[in-house]
């Protein structure tokens, strides 16, 4: 069970400095101040770092409105971060156990370790902008630098304990965006995944505003159906079968197109076969054509050879008389 350790906030709405929150993990932690201070706003970039796409439910006009717009002392900003930090106790304990020599957990918990470590470990091909900290020595020669670019790109991206892990979100005011998993790039759909079944999310009932009780007992059987199978953790498994099927239907259109495709072929196989054979059958008749025309003219040219010998003996006997 993930639990929030740390938030931290950067140019998101009225947080225009790097704000870290802490949370202790145990008890409940309320945050207090008047009208107007920014409470909501943390709620907001919670949800928003667990991919939150309306930007509505952010009470806001449009994404961009979730940057830092400035006030009269400060200029606006041009990104917007939030950071989330979050344990997972049980990994961080049974992995500090084997660290300081205690005796080993036992199996359930090293089954449950070694599940969780497959659950979140991320594999994303590495960011040249987020691999290097630092800056490269002005004494440094060419290969030097190439050495420590190396070494710098081997480093993780984020220095994490035992079962943390840190998702973050960026906006950027061109309307970029992007999200961070330990550091790294990554896709919306690998923070969905990491998130999903344990009741983390924008739409899942671990983010209740105000008025949402009231819409959740309201609401159809099969709206709350959902927050029950969130809970239950088996949205997850729900969600994969869906997506299984996308690409199995996918996959059978994509057969059918072939089939087409296949059926089309054919036909033009058939056709380019009609046509070889009628070239095939030309390229005989034309030889055969070619070997009575050569016979034909080899007749003629063996006569008109006797018809001139004929007329030489007759001219020869001509000059004789």
């Amino acid at each position: 069970m993930l639990k929030l350790r740390k938030v931290e906030l950067l140019g998101f709405k009225s947080f225009c400095e790097k704000t870290p929150i802490t949370f202790s993990g145990s008890g409940i932690t309320c945050i207090v101040g008047p009208n107007g201070c920014g409470k909501s706003n943390v709620v907001d970039a919670i949800s928003w770092v667990l991919g939150e796409q309306s930007h509505k439910m952010l009470r806001a006009e449009r994404m961009s409105d979730c940057i830092f717009n400035g006030t009269a002392k400060r200029p606006p900003m041009g990104i917007s971060e939030v950071t989330l930090t979050l344990i997972d106790p049980e990994l961080s304990e049974a992995v500090a156990k084997v660290l300081q020599g205690e005796p080993e957990p036992t199996a359930d918990v090293l089954e449950d370790a070694a599940a969780d470590a497959a659950d979140f470990s991320f594999a994303a091909a590495e960011n040249p902008a987020d691999a290097s900290t630092g800056e490269i020595p002005a004494e440094d020669s060419a290969a030097g630098r190439k050495h420590w670019k190396k070494r710098a790109a081997e480093k993780p991206a984020v220095t994490l304990r035992p079962g943390e892990i840190v998702v973050g979100r960026r906006l950027y005011r061109s309307g970029q965006s992007e999200y961070l998993i330990n550091g790294r790039v990554a896709r919306l759909r690998d923070v969905q995944e990491i998130f999903m079944g344990i009741g983390l999310g924008p739409d899942s009932y671990a983010i209740i505003e105000q008025g949402r009780i009231g819409q959740i007992l309201n609401s159809k059987p099969m709206d709350r159906r959902a927050i029950i199978e969130e809970a239950a953790g088996i949205t997850m498994y729900k969600t994969k079968k869906r997506l299984a099927e996308t690409k199995l239907e996918a996959a059978k259109i994509n057969l059918s197109r072939v089939n087409d495709i296949l059926v089309e072929v054919e036909k033009q196989l058939a056709s380019l076969k009609r046509q070889a054979s009628k070239a095939r059958r030309y390229a005989e008749l034309r030889e055969q054509m070619r070997g009575l025309l050569r016979i034909v003219l080899a007749s003629k040219a063996e006569h008109l050879d006797i018809e001139a010998a004929r007329l030489e003996k007759l001219l020869r006997d001509m000059d004789a008389a």
